[in-house]
């Protein structure tokens, strides 16, 4: 278990229906999961099975939808100093901010995923992001459902 989780992560009841929801919708929550429990052992907080090994690697092939997904979530990482980015994650996560501020708004969804789990405090900004993004059709919560998923994995 990584040191910024101090116990086992429990997703709650709504959290786990929407997460199975998700992956009976063409398994959009295990393959969006993917990219985000990759991350998370990039940091040292667990390990990815070979299946999501497979996956992992399918995505990166495919127009490089696992590592540009990684990115946001080792940025809320770093920024929990449980990693550091990569000179490559640095550049494209910069690239994303830069075209309408998605890697930002995907890094906040994250973030408020840690906040969760009493790891990290949002900042106003940040609390006001996701609150947008929920207001969103949810957008921001069933989000935050699948990293809540793969936490609760390492």
């Amino acid at each position: 278990m990584g040191t910024i989780i101090k116990e086992k992560v429990i997703p709650t009841s709504a959290e786990k229906f929407w997460y199975i929801l998700q992956c009976i919708s063409f398994g959009y929550g295990y393959l969006a999961k993917v990219p985000k429990k990759k991350a998370l052992t990039e940091a040292g907080m667990g390990k990815l099975t070979k299946a999501e090994s497979v996956w992992y690697i399918l995505q990166c092939i495919s127009f490089g939808y696992g590592y540009f997904g990684k990115i946001p979530t080792k940025k809320a990482l770093s920024e929990l100093s449980a990693c550091k980015l990569t000179a490559a994650e640095s550049f494209w996560y910069v690239l994303s901010w830069v075209f309408f501020g998605s890697g930002y708004f995907s890094k906040v969804i994250i973030k408020k995923a840690f906040n969760d789990i009493q790891a990290v405090t949002l900042k106003p900004a940040e609390s006001f992001w996701y609150l947008l993004q929920c207001i969103l059709l949810g957008a921001g919560y069933f989000s935050k459902v699948i990293i809540k998923r793969a936490l609760s994995q390492v």
